[in-house]
């Protein structure tokens, strides 16, 4: 299938499949891989800078438990915890040192909101005044027995500003001597938005949650001591062995990233938008696509330039060629180099002046003699002088009350007419018809009940033009060869038909058939065939078929309706 297009077809077949469809695949394939690598450093340097949050994180809590520790073993605290008078003098300097001390870490580490001593002597308080309901946390440090407990984020209300959350470690002091005796409690309670100012969480959202999938850390705070809407998400948090996960949230696609804080229940997690990600993808992409365009508009240039110094030259060759093949030999190639297609040019407009010549100097002639033989033929015989001579005879017959005989030489007029006819190679087919009853009439008058004949023709092709007398040697043919010593009646049946775009026309007789050694196609069937052969080329033609009785003639012709197309069929032969 594909030897059989033409130039043009197989030269964009083969731009598309060997320069577009590999450039363009070939990006994508530069792009994916880009996008990949750079997906994977993205989530690199999160988890990096996770790992950073996790140690501030849990350089604060190390802090917070060591000062927490400290309080065992300094000498005021424990006697803070231990004494039970508070007027006396020891006891107002052991206060007084413990103050210093506090007011030193709420200054140097500001996340500090407050800090709460329970000792046998009842309650102390440094930094921001809270109030909240903390009895929980006050068992849990129990339980805990002297280890620290953290709490989740949880709401106090502040004497300095209304609500707000905090974290907080609570922990029960035992005797430095006696460590199973618990002598007071310690709660250090946390800013949860002055944590977050100590993170660098340039993409995304940070999130401290609990192992039960509550947000203990958030920006948002409507977020903070709230379960987090996705049980899939809780489930990856608490027990997924994956350090990342992909979440939707509201129409949003999310990279999410997770690290468990060790000595605690905390999970650290950072969540980043998939369109974040991809931002440093977008110049890479512009740069490939920047890549795919250029060399798609190289490759165009190069189309256009080989088409035009080959493919174009050699279809202008091929045009050339089928207007010579149309008679058309004023036809030229425009010679523009000396390289293979130019030289066929030249070979080319070389050969048709020759063809040229030849016709000027030898067919021209030829047919300017035959014309002139034909002349003198026909003006041996004056056709008005015919045409008024055969209407006197005939009226004349009929005067005479011969009307058989005035009708047959109406029907020879007829004959005569249509055989002179001005000259005229093509004839409509119902005048061709009528020729041929004309005829056939002439015929039967001869033979009387030895023939009979029947004419078939739609009348849909009446008007359609045919070669003059194509028709009657066939029918002559079945006459003199189909019924000779027939020893039935001889019948002649003509059928003109359409077929699709061509006109069918058969001569059927009853006589011998073309087995017997009666008959004689001759010279007139061959002529005939030759003549279509020349003037319309295949598959138009005189094809003899074989039935079992008789014998069938078929012309097959092409459909000719206007009196142009006829003039150009005419030039052709």
């Amino acid at each position: 299938m594909i030897q059989n297009w033409g130039l043009r077809r197989k030269f964009l077949l083969i731009f598309l499949v060997f320069i577009t469809i590999p450039t363009a695949l070939f990006g994508i394939l530069i792009y994916n891989q880009t996008t990949e690598v750079l997906k994977k450093q993205v989530e690199e340097d999160i988890l990096d800078r996770l790992s950073k949050d996790e140690q501030k994180l849990m350089s604060i809590i190390r802090d917070v438990e060591s000062m927490s520790a400290y309080m065992i073993y300094n000498k005021d605290f424990r006697t803070f915890f231990n004494s039970s008078v508070e007027t006396s003098t020891s006891f107002n300097q052991n206060v007084e040192g413990m103050k210093g001390y506090f007011t030193f870490q709420l200054m140097s580490n500001e996340y500090i909101s407050s800090i709460l001593l329970k000792g046998v002597s009842g309650e102390l308080t440094f930094g921001e005044p809270v109030s909240a309901d903390e009895s929980g946390l006050d068992l849990a440090a129990e339980e805990g027995k002297g280890l620290p407990i953290w709490s989740d984020s949880y709401k106090v209300e502040s004497g300095w500003g209304g609500e707000k959350y905090v974290i907080s470690l609570s922990r029960v002091i035992n005797d430095i001597n006696d460590i199973d005796r618990p002598i007071g409690m310690v709660r250090i309670r946390l800013d949860q938005e002055k944590i977050l100012k100590a993170f660098d969480v340039k993409q995304g959202n940070y999130l401290l949650m609990s192992s039960k999938g509550e947000v203990i850390l958030h920006s948002n705070p409507s977020l903070i001591g709230q379960t987090f809407p996705d049980r899939e998400f809780i489930d990856w948090l608490s027990q997924g062995e994956q350090p990342t996960y992909d979440i939707t949230l509201e129409d949003e696609e999310y990279k999410v990233v997770k690290k468990k804080l060790s000595g605690t229940n905390w999970t650290s997690v950072v969540m980043v938008k998939e369109k974040d990600l991809v931002k440093g993808l977008y110049k890479v992409r512009s740069s490939v696509g920047y890549m795919i365009f250029l060399l798609l508009i190289f490759g165009a240039i190069a189309l256009v330039g080989f088409y035009r110094t080959h493919i174009k030259r050699i279809i202008d060759l091929t045009y050339q060629t089928r207007q010579v093949e149309k008679g058309d030999f004023t036809a030229s190639v425009e010679v523009t180099s000396n390289d293979e297609i130019g030289s066929l040019g030249m070979r080319f407009n070389k050969m048709v002046k020759t063809i040229q010549r030849l016709i000027d100097t030898e067919y021209k002639l030829k047919i300017k003699q035959k014309e002139s033989e034909l002349k003198a033929l026909q003006n041996q015989i004056d056709p008005h002088f015919l045409y008024n001579t055969l209407d006197m005879i005939r009226w004349t017959a009929r005067l005479e009350n011969a009307m058989e005989t005035g009708q047959q030489i109406e029907q020879l007029s007829k004959v005569f007419r249509m055989n002179l006819n001005q000259g005229k190679t093509w004839v409509t087919l119902e005048e061709e018809m009528n020729y041929i009853k004309s005829y056939l009439e002439l015929q039967k008058s001869r033979l009387g009940e030895r023939l009979a004949f029947y004419v078939d023709m739609d009348d849909d092709i009446k008007r359609t033009f045919i070669m003059k007398q194509l028709i009657q040697p066939l029918v002559e043919n079945s006459i003199q060869h189909g019924f000779y010593e027939l020893p039935n009646q001889g019948v002649i049946t003509i059928r003109c038909y359409k077929v699709d775009d061509q006109i069918w026309i058969d001569v059927i007789d009853n006589g011998w058939g073309f087995k017997s050694e009666r008959t004689d196609t001759g010279y007139a069937l061959r002529n005939i065939n030759e003549r279509l052969s020349i003037v319309f080329g295949e598959p138009y033609g005189l094809r003899i078929e074989k039935p079992e009785e008789g014998a069938l003639v078929r012309l097959v012709l092409p459909l000719i309706w206007d009196t142009k197309q006829v003039e150009n069929v005419g030039d052709e032969s």
